[in-house]
């Protein structure tokens, strides 16, 4: 268990703003991972709770479990954590700790306060009233040192390095090992990842990638209404999940082809009628950052 914990906490989470949502269940998905088959959060008195076994997706964490003292034992690299059902104080590293709401347990499952994963275990804790669902992120500190380095080539290259977070099942499994990585002109906190035929668009929210929406290109000859995407992907494209941004500025690109042999990575800039004006091909690229450039010529653009 990490000496350091990061305690970043959005208070509407633990607020009455989440029992609104109770006429769905909570979802939840902890580093990128929508966890379907765990149960879902609940919301006690205005607190919100997580099953405890959340934890071991956040890392090398170990949950044991104790029937007969209905106690709860984290462990990590010689670290331990132990809780108690009921139970208000808790043992870190056998030191005891006060916890403001303590874990309950409800038909067989036990549950610790979202809180309680902020303060121990180095996360994030978001909500997600869109699609409500709540994401519990791990930060990657030199990740996030690119994002906020004021340069957009490192900036871009950090989102991309940054968990990307759904809470949907998409059904479709692209393959390949070539991507294209899209962003809107001057910008790095929206972001289209494109592999094979799909599409998924994400937008930069606290410390991670929001998926806001999933399409398909489809191989339908252009009808005319396409977008500027869709003459540069050359087909019309399909919604799978949620609303498809508009496209309103120029488009900055960079396509990996690092992964296929004998291709090389490209990067250039679409206009707003989906035509490539500037293109720049780069030869023996062995790692992202050889492909995720600055482009003069968008800085160049007022």
């Amino acid at each position: 268990m990490k000496k350091t914990f990061l305690s970043v906490v959005v208070l509407l989470i633990l607020s009455g703003n989440m029992a609104s949502a109770k006429a769905e269940p909570l979802q939840l998905n902890a580093n990128g991972n929508l966890l379907a088959d765990m149960k879902s959060p609940i919301v006690l008195n205005n607190t919100s709770f997580v099953p405890v076994r959340v934890v071991e997706s956040l890392g090398d964490y170990k949950v044991g479990w104790n029937s007969k003292s209905k106690t709860i034992t984290v462990t990590c690299d010689g670290d331990s954590l132990q809780l108690t059902v009921g139970n208000n104080v808790a043992l870190k590293n056998h030191k005891k700790i006060s916890l403001s709401t303590p874990p309950v347990m409800k038909d067989g499952t036990t549950y610790v306060p979202l809180r309680f994963i902020s303060e121990n275990f180095n996360a994030i804790v978001d909500w997600d009233s869109k699609n409500n669902g709540i994401a519990i992120i791990n930060p990657d500190q030199n990740v996030q040192k690119l994002i906020q380095s004021g340069d957009l080539a490192k900036a871009r290259l950090g989102v991309i390095g940054l968990q990307r977070v759904q809470f949907y099942v998409s059904k479709d499994r692209p393959e390949g090992e070539s991507f294209s990585f899209i962003f809107p002109e001057n910008d790095f906190s929206k972001m289209y990842f494109i592999w094979s035929d799909s599409i998924y668009y994400y937008e930069l929210k606290n410390g991670y990638m929001s998926l806001a929406w999933e399409g398909k290109r489809t191989f339908s000859k252009l009808d005319g209404t396409h977008s500027s995407l869709s003459k540069y992907l050359g087909g019309n494209i399909e919604s799978i999940w949620g609303e498809q941004p508009a496209v309103t500025k120029r488009l900055v690109f960079f396509n990996d082809n690092t992964g296929s042999v004998g291709m090389v990575g490209e990067y250039g800039i679409i206009d707003t009628k989906g035509n490539v004006v500037v293109s720049h091909k780069v030869q023996d690229a062995k790692q992202l950052a050889d492909l995720i450039v600055n482009v003069q010529e968008e800085k160049n653009k007022n």
